[in-house]
């Protein structure tokens, strides 16, 4: 079976490809069948689980949740720690246990409806999966690898990664563009993917069944969990209670109703009706108000947008910088003809202020998504389809680059060795090589992954460091693994050696390094927080 999988901040969504046919997954949840998998953790009964037994958890007794797996470990390597009431799990761990669950969901509890010759036929999920993949354009090489690594964990067979709002373009474009002509003045779509907690905006080229990322912005931390933050305080304030009252599950369960209540308003909605009765007995000034009947918090939607007003302008900046980016491919962004349309999706772009902005901006060009939260699942599914013949060229989404000491050895530099919106060969690696004398004992290289640069080529915007990579500059010291209680001094024995290093940046967006002392003939490999 093949699958798109597009793991989410809020919800996991999954498209199979099925006879030419795209449909959603449904997974019983033990009261019906839902389109989606919570991205949620819980510890209870000192066991941790996932997905809706973390949702069942989170009303019936949790001693802790992590609501958001994919933006909890977002910016962090895959060995960091992740609390969670007790259990001290890696950020690859986590997020293998959620892949685990997502994956005897999918064989043991989901269905994929598809009409055929007018009727309903229902398919089971049996055998080896196959999964097309995404991750935020925006994700850093930590983010990406910790998100192979789980799925390989979990028994998928990875067959692709794609970023998700080309995914999304291609879903766009297959549905709505199939039919363009040659003479066709439409050259290009811009994504506009608002997630649970990232936004993205992305430019896609339309030629046939070509998709070439063009160019990437994106904003790491910002989305529909940063609305739903907005509403509760406005909640609590509606009550008059102190907001540190809610806190631990109490407080998600509260943020998960007030994610219920924004998923429910439409465009003419002049109330926003955040529930909180299954939350009452867990916070003590709730208790009290549910005794007066006060659960039902009704806010005036005029005010819930207008303190929204900020976050949405921060992706309306990151959509124009892309649009002036645009003009390094001989685009004109001020020419409507040559836009194919400006696509929303992801759960946060159903919220009507954002595109009430869009429109605003964009006028007709902008179209929402038929299902937001679930076009990257679907553009997954086609692109990893083989008889789609869809192909593919993304490009490196982020700078990454190594401080290095200057050559008076009294400041430190940032050296660019990759190149945000450098177009990637597809499904070839892209290499840089950096040959040079040491000056040191050991080289204590730190990298970083950055979304800009200033003026001066100093890193700028979400950065995201990397793992600190030692390495034996000195012969005496190649054969000793751990390098972390060496003292790194200068030596002027060292500088007759000749030190390679090679950088890697696969198709799947992930970088792989290996250092060598080229005089001598020894190397180390290294991906992220292991060690080849």
């Amino acid at each position: 079976m093949r699958l798109g999988i597009d793991f989410g901040t809020t919800r996991t969504v999954v498209s199979a490809t099925i006879k030419g046919e795209y449909p959603i997954v449904s997974f019983d949840t033990g009261t019906g069948y839902r389109d989606y998998v919570p991205g949620m953790a819980a510890v209870r009964n000192g066991r941790l689980c996932y997905g809706w037994d973390a949702v069942d958890a989170m009303y019936q007794g949790a001693q802790g949740v992590v609501r958001s797996i994919k933006r909890v470990v977002g910016q962090l390597a895959p060995d960091d720690p992740v609390p969670v009431a007790g259990f001290d799990v890696s950020a690859v761990e986590l997020v293998t246990g959620y892949m685990n669950y997502l994956h005897s969901m999918l064989t043991e509890r989901a269905k994929v409806d598809v009409m055929e010759k007018g009727r309903r036929k229902r398919f089971r999920i049996k055998g080896d999966i196959q999964a097309n993949v995404a991750v935020p354009a925006n994700a850093g090489t930590p983010q990406r690898y910790i998100t192979l690594e789980a799925f390989a964990n979990a028994g998928f067979a990875v067959s692709g990664m794609v970023n998700e709002p080309t995914a999304a373009g291609i879903e766009f474009a297959h549905r709505k563009l199939r039919d363009l002509g040659g003479r066709s003045p439409k050259r290009y779509i811009v994504v506009y993917d608002l997630g649970g907690g990232t936004f993205d905006t992305s430019a896609i080229s339309l030629e046939g069944q070509h998709y070439d990322l063009l160019g990437t912005e994106g904003i790491a931390r910002l989305g529909g969990d940063d609305f739903d933050e907005v509403i509760l305080r406005l909640v609590v304030d509606e009550l008059g209670i102190d907001a540190d009252d809610l806190d631990g599950p109490a407080r998600i369960a509260a943020l998960e109703a007030c994610r219920t209540g924004k998923e429910q308003l439409s465009p003419g909605s002049r109330k926003l009706t955040v529930d909180l009765s299954r939350v009452a007995g867990k916070a003590p000034d709730l208790a009290t108000w549910a005794s007066k009947g006060r659960l039902q918090v009704a806010l005036a939607t005029a005010d819930v947008y207008r303190c929204c007003e900020p976050l949405i302008e921060r992706t309306m900046e990151t959509v124009g910088e892309l649009f002036a980016g645009l003009t390094r491919h001989g685009i004109d962004p001020d020419n409507n003809r040559e836009l194919g349309g400006v696509y929303l999706v992801g759960g946060g772009a159903a919220f009507p202020p954002v595109a009430r902005a869009l429109r605003a901006q964009y006028k007709r060009k902008v179209q929402l998504a038929l299902h937001p939260h679930a076009a990257t699942a679907i553009g997954l599914s086609i692109a990893g389809n083989p008889r789609a013949e869809i192909r593919v060229r993304e490009v490196m989404t982020r700078h990454f680059g190594v401080w290095r000491e200057a050559d008076n050895g009294s400041a430190k530099v940032f050296d660019r060795l990759l190149t945000k919106n450098t177009a990637v060969p597809e499904g070839q690696s892209y290499t840089v090589r950096r040959v040079y004398q040491p000056t040191h004992t050991v080289g204590a290289l730190r990298f970083l992954e950055c979304a800009s640069l200033t003026q001066d080529g100093e890193p700028s915007g979400d950065m995201t460091p990397w793992l600190r990579v030692l390495f034996p500059y000195s012969p005496h010291l190649a054969e000793r693994g751990d390098l972390s209680a060496v003292p790194v001094e200068r030596s002027p024995a060292v500088s007759g050696e000749r030190i390679a290093e090679t950088y890697h940046y696969n198709g799947n967006g992930t970088i792989d390094v290996v250092i060598e002392n080229v005089t001598r003939g020894y190397e180390r490999r290294f991906v992220l927080g292991s060690m080849a």
